[in-house]
């Protein structure tokens, strides 16, 4: 948050429990059937967002806190995702903007990531939900 009152000022607390069901829900729901469709993983967001996104599930489910994008980035590697898709993200992210990748990075990048992501995902769902 930059500006104004903190969420908690303007949002009721939603139960830990409420909060769990939903993460596992989103991940269940909407990004595993995502994961099995190839053609959006050549995308940065799709590869960004599905990445960051799991991470920030598994901490919330697992720790019982939100983290940041950013903080979710430096936990991707310690939940196994691929380190040069991880660094790929970071370099597009917070990094020198790189040139326009190559079409055989597009589709390595996109194999590997929902190569990580399926079982990944399957894990968490099975585990928490």
């Amino acid at each position: 948050m930059l500006h104004g009152q903190v969420p908690g000022a303007l949002l009721p607390p939603v139960p830990d429990l409420q909060l769990d069901r939903f993460v596992v829900r989103d991940q269940r729901d909407f990004w595993r059937p995502a994961v099995d469709r190839a053609r959006l993983w050549r995308q940065d967001v799709w590869v960004d967002l599905g990445l960051l996104t799991f991470a920030r599930a598994t901490v919330t489910l697992r720790e019982g806190r939100l983290i940041s994008k950013r903080e979710a980035l430096a936990a991707l590697p310690s939940l196994g995702a691929p380190r040069e898709v991880v660094d790929d993200i970071a370099r597009r992210r917070y990094g020198t903007p790189p040139g326009p990748p190559a079409d055989d990075w597009l589709s390595h990048r996109a194999g590997t990531t929902r190569a990580f992501l399926g079982p990944a995902i399957d894990a968490l769902v099975t585990t928490y939900g």
